[in-house]
This record gives C-alpha cells, sequence and structure tokens, in this order.
C-alpha cells in the first residue's frame, strides 16, 4: 500500500528524476522533442525542483512511497490555489497513486480553507485530472520567455 509524507530537500533528485521519466514517457504524443527538452530534461537533477518548494510555508509538498521507495509527488501552492504538480513513476502507473496524490492535497487545501483548486496540467495529463473532478477552464501556455511554446490546459475544481 502506498504511504505519503511531506516532501524534504534531500527527495528533490528523485522528484525531478520521476517529473521528468513521467513527462517523457507520457507527453511524447503530445510535444515535440524541443518541448519535452524543456519540460523533461534527459538527466534531471534535483535544482529542477526549485528552493521554494521546501521552504515557501505556502507551498505542501508530498512524496508518495510504496515499499519504501518514491513512486510519485505532488505539490500544491496555496497562496496561488493550485496544484502545481502531480506525477508518477512510469512503473507504477495505474495503481492509483496519482489520485491517491491529488486526494491528500484536496484535503490538505480544503483543510487550508480553499474554496477551488486550480491545475496548469500538460496535455498528456488532462483525462486524468478530469477523472477527478477537474473541469476544463482553457488552453493555457506555460513556456518562459524566449522558450518555445508549452500547450497546457487549466482546470478547476470546487472543494467547497
Amino acid at each position: 500500500m502506498v504511504s505519503l509524507r511531506e516532501a524534504s530537500p534531500e527527495d528533490a533528485a528523485a522528484m525531478a528524476r520521476i517529473q521528468s521519466e513521467s513527462l517523457r514517457e507520457n507527453g511524447e504524443e503530445y510535444y515535440t522533442d524541443e518541448q519535452l527538452a524543456l519540460l523533461a530534461p534527459a538527466e534531471p537533477d534535483a535544482e529542477a525542483i526549485p528552493e521554494d518548494e521546501f521552504t515557501d510555508d505556502s507551498c505542501r509538498p508530498i512524496i508518495a512511497e510504496l515499499d519504501g521507495l518514491i513512486v510519485g509527488w505532488g505539490s500544491i501552492h496555496l497562496d496561488e490555489n493550485v496544484l502545481a504538480a502531480t506525477f508518477v513513476d512510469p512503473d507504477y502507473t495505474g495503481q492509483g497513486i496519482g489520485r491517491t496524490i491529488v486526494e491528500e492535497l484536496e484535503t490538505i487545501a480544503r483543510q487550508e480553507g480553499v474554496e477551488e483548486l486550480i491545475v496548469p496540467a500538460s496535455l498528456n495529463a488532462v483525462g486524468f485530472y478530469e477523472t477527478l473532478g477537474f473541469e476544463k477552464q482553457r488552453e493555457i501556455d506555460t513556456s518562459g520567455p524566449d522558450t518555445p511554446k508549452i500547450p497546457s490546459v487549466e482546470l478547476t475544481k470546487q472543494l467547497s
């Protein structure tokens, strides 16, 4: 059975690896090689996860473990009412780990008084979030300055 715990800076390398592998595995039919190189570097390191994820009081990153192995992670940013991430190691998809992560983040958000969660989802994750009750709002671009367009979809879910 999967267990959840608060993420720490020591988890950043595993988090970056899972994020990159998940996007590479699941996003290849939605994104170009150039877009995937930005979203999911072939050799990610701990610095791919911003330090703010662990030091900002409004961020709540969590880790999913199975038999002591980190198999997924997710995070909410309470100051923006944003579900910022849900990633599961591709070797462990289809086991309900992503759902468990999102449900825990929703619980945390409710406890903190969040009434609506917003998720900027990669194209490959839209269906996953829809099965959890999120509704598409609009297409967005999550690229940074001087980078190619990264099409994504903003979804929302009422928690109250």
